[in-house]
């Protein structure tokens, strides 16, 4: 099951009453300082993290401009400036400005997608080790990341989700959780 843990989440991303969307409400609100909270970049991850098994979820992006989706090891930091790669324990795609939609691996890679994407789906295979991403509508593969096995001193992998750049202006629209799929092998 797939919720958004509110207490990771940058102050000025909401997260819903029942933890399946998240949105960017431009302001900073006065929070109580936690260790697993992002104090400088819009991100928030989910209440829980996987070691084994394989899961499956989907995300409406609806219209948004920006957008980075994913997975990112428990231990990451969440202070300060970050970059999001495999290296740093991040693996996400994301929509840049509205514009290109990117993998970022190392160095990132561009992904061909015709149209716009609204609905992504996310499968790990913690034994495959693979995280591949899927466009929902046209059911078609967009990218594969290679990950570790889940063993790894690093924690669990948890579904992580971004509004995009904090430096941005607001947008509004929600990133909705939509389906969700365990299967714990």
């Amino acid at each position: 099951d797939v919720t958004l843990d509110a207490d990771t989440a940058h102050p000025r991303l909401e997260i819903s009453d029942n933890g399946k969307s998240v949105k960017d409400t431009g302001a900073i609100r006065y929070l109580p300082s936690k260790e697993k909270r992002f104090d400088s970049h819009t991100f928030a991850l989910a209440k829980e993290g996987y070691t084994s098994g394989r899961r499956y979820w989907e995300v409406d992006v609806g219209k948004r401009r920006s957008w980075a989706l994913g997975i990112a090891w428990e231990s990451v930091t969440r202070k300060g400036t970050l970059t999001l790669s495999p290296k740093n324990g991040f693996w996400v795609i994301g929509l840049a400005d509205g514009r290109d939609y990117w993998a970022h691996s190392d160095p990132w890679t561009r992904l061909s997608v015709s149209g716009k994407l609204q609905k992504i789906g996310i499968f790990l295979d913690i034994s495959a080790k693979k995280l591949s991403f899927y466009n929902v509508h046209k059911k078609a593969a967009l990218y594969t990341f290679s990950i570790a096995d889940g063993s790894s001193q690093e924690g669990k992998f948890i579904p992580f989700f971004s509004t995009g750049p904090a430096a941005a202006g607001p947008d509004t629209e929600p990133l909705k959780i939509v389906q969700e799929f365990d299967d714990d092998e």
